[in-house]
């Protein structure tokens, strides 16, 4: 073993041990209130389990979009707190949200296995598929997103499925060129594409967040881009879902309980203005003093 490969060995261990100390405090701070809790659910052909939420406000003559969300590393991130980090944002916005219990999503020691990344993609598309019969879905609108180790399976799954996934979003996440190179159709490269992460989160998904960026952006791909000032591995779905209000397809939803608003921001902290959904142009935070203004770096 030459003394480059051992250097990066320690590094990657040192950064996978920050990793490991930042995720155990990685809180839901996300308000839990919602009017109805999700449903644990076994998918009948993989065996595989998942979380599922339906809004109180779906209606079987009105299309639902989904979510997606890939948990990050268990047990450190499980897919019960994807719910619990999503669930809020789902009711107030009619979304049908989707938490898979996944293989392929070790950030620590993992890179993005293909078999079980394989395993997982036939676990989501199982899963969309049987919720077509049950849910009146609206297939113009599902998100792919995912939080930290989560990064695998999103960029594997959401750019091999251009025609079902209109949006593809990495919060915090790990990335692996190899698990991605080569696996996804030309199409794909027209998916919007959101990637950010915290000022202050492990230089292991920093490192990796900007791996992304460059490499996607290097085949094509029109990637946003942001890193959040003052947030370390930290949750912040509201982000993701706004990228995803401004490339709706048809008239972007308004939230259900908009005066609930600022009790999110207390829990949360301000990162995003939630009544911006399709101008892209303006983008300023409801509380400048708080943070700095939303910062958005779009393609090249």
């Amino acid at each position: 073993m030459n003394t480059k490969t051992t250097f990066l060995r320690v590094i990657m261990f040192i950064s996978s041990v920050a990793v490991i100390m930042t995720v155990m405090g990685c809180p839901v701070p996300q308000p839990q209130n919602t009017p109805v809790q999700p449903k644990l659910i076994t998918e009948p052909i993989t065996g595989g389990v998942y979380y599922l939420y339906v809004p109180t406000t779906y209606q079987k003559n009105k299309p639902a979009p989904v979510i997606i969300s890939c948990h990050g590393t268990d047990p450190f991130d499980v897919a019960a707190y994807q719910v619990g980090e999503w669930k809020w944002l789902a009711e107030q916005y009619g979304c049908i949200l989707i938490c898979p219990k996944l293989t392929s999503t070790d950030g620590i020691f993992g890179a993005g296995d293909i078999h079980q990344l394989l395993r997982d993609e036939r676990l989501i598309m199982t899963i969309l598929g049987q919720l077509h019969y049950v849910y009146n879905i609206d297939r113009r609108n599902i998100m792919m997103t995912g939080f930290s180790g989560g990064g695998f399976p999103v960029y594997f799954v959401g750019l091999r499925h251009p025609d079902v996934f209109s949006v593809v979003v990495a919060r915090n996440c790990n990335f692996n060129r190899h698990a991605v190179d080569g696996w996804y159709p030309p199409a794909a490269l027209k998916t919007p594409i959101m990637v950010y992460y915290g000022q202050n989160d492990p230089p292991a998904i920093k490192v990796q967040s900007e791996a992304a960026i460059s490499y996607l952006k290097s085949v094509g791909f029109i990637v946003e881009t942001d890193v959040l000032p003052g947030s370390g591995h930290e949750r912040h779905p509201e982000v993701a879902m706004q990228f995803w209000l401004r490339h709706w397809h048809g008239t972007p939803p308004k939230p259900k309980s908009p005066n609930t608003i600022e009790q999110y921001i207390s829990k949360v902290g301000n990162y995003i203005d939630f009544e911006v959904t399709s101008d892209a142009g303006n983008r300023n935070r409801k509380n400048p003093q708080a943070t700095s203004n939303f910062r958005s770096n779009r393609g090249g």
